[in-house]
């Protein structure tokens, strides 16, 4: 069992390191594009502005800048883009881990919660589970925002704590709130997840008998379904980091928390910074958040391998 769990979790390795490697080639080709590129009608005839031996000198040195080590020497605001990136990485990664964190610990309690809604109007509860994931990202983000405004320029205190401040990132109060607003969809998805689960649950058969014995629901969602809805929560993780990841760069840019999707706008944006220095940084920096993207996803993937074999022969 053991040897064919590796040979699944080595083939599933190789395949998302080849498909890594596709994107990351992908990413520094196109951004290796001249930024004052375009094409423009004349006449009825599309023409682009640059000769394509331009365009294919530019991405080559692109390459040629990541590939000789370049592009991690490159000064950025008397900082290295390496010593830039190591310092914005941390800030991401708490943001990340705390969020996930407090999405498992609101998820999977409501999803209990919802659970027990089962008899409740089909309609009803279907929304109530359905709303919050329907909410865009940036509406949830935002409305966070606004909250944090108000309590900050009011001076009020959550639980005698706070006010805490809703803008920059020199303590973690700071990132009270970006974790909080990255953490809302992920503890709904999660929470869909555990109360799927544990409906599904109720109707097998070996559960039917704990009942029948007079063992509680609490007792039987603890002592029978828990390593169900771990499972199901640790399958669905790759999904949950995947809009963690995709609500970075709003969370970030919003609280001014300046992590790698504060910098990644900011690179793109910024006249302060040259457009050589700047367009290393974007593309380094898109790289980085790429690859750590991938060692996650691949991580929760090969932890699924492994538990689940575990929690079927219970």
């Amino acid at each position: 069992m053991t040897a064919e769990i590796l040979k699944i979790i080595s083939k599933r390795f190789f395949t998302n390191v080849l498909i890594l490697l596709i994107i990351l080639f992908l990413v520094i080709a196109i951004t290796g594009i001249p930024t004052d590129f375009d094409i423009y009608s004349f006449n009825g005839e599309h023409k682009a502005n640059m000769e394509i031996d331009e365009i294919l000198q530019s991405i080559k040195n692109n390459f040629k800048i990541f590939f000789s080590g370049e592009a991690f020497k490159v000064m950025i605001q008397s900082e290295t883009t390496v010593q830039l990136l190591a310092k914005t990485a941390k800030k991401s990664s708490a943001i990340l881990f705390f969020g996930a964190l407090l999405a498992i610990i609101i998820g999977i309690p409501k999803g209990i919660v919802d659970s027990r809604k089962r008899n409740r109007s089909g309609t009803i509860k279907l929304l109530q589970s359905l709303i919050p994931l329907s909410v865009p990202d940036i509406l949830t983000i935002t409305l966070v925002q606004l909250g944090a405004i108000y309590l900050f320029n009011n001076e009020i205190s959550i639980f005698g704590l706070g006010p805490f401040p809703f803008l920059g990132d020199e303590t973690f109060s700071h990132a009270i709130y970006p974790i909080i607003s990255i953490s809302i969809l992920p503890a709904a998805y999660i929470s869909r997840i555990t109360a799927n689960i544990i409906e599904d649950s109720f109707t097998k058969p070996y559960i039917l008998a704990a009942r029948g014995k007079g063992c509680s629901r609490f007792q039987i969602i603890k002592n029978h379904m828990m390593k169900s809805i771990v499972f199901g929560v640790l399958s669905g993780f790759p999904t949950v980091i995947g809009i963690m990841f995709s609500s970075l760069i709003i969370v970030e840019r919003l609280f001014h928390f300046q992590g790698i999707g504060f910098y990644l706008i900011y690179f793109y944006t910024t006249q302060l910074i040259p457009p050589y220095e700047a367009g290393i940084g974007f593309t380094l920096f898109i790289v980085a958040l790429a690859i750590f993207y991938y060692f996650i996803f691949m991580l929760f993937n090969a932890l699924k391998d492994i538990l689940m074999p575990q929690i079927k022969s219970h």
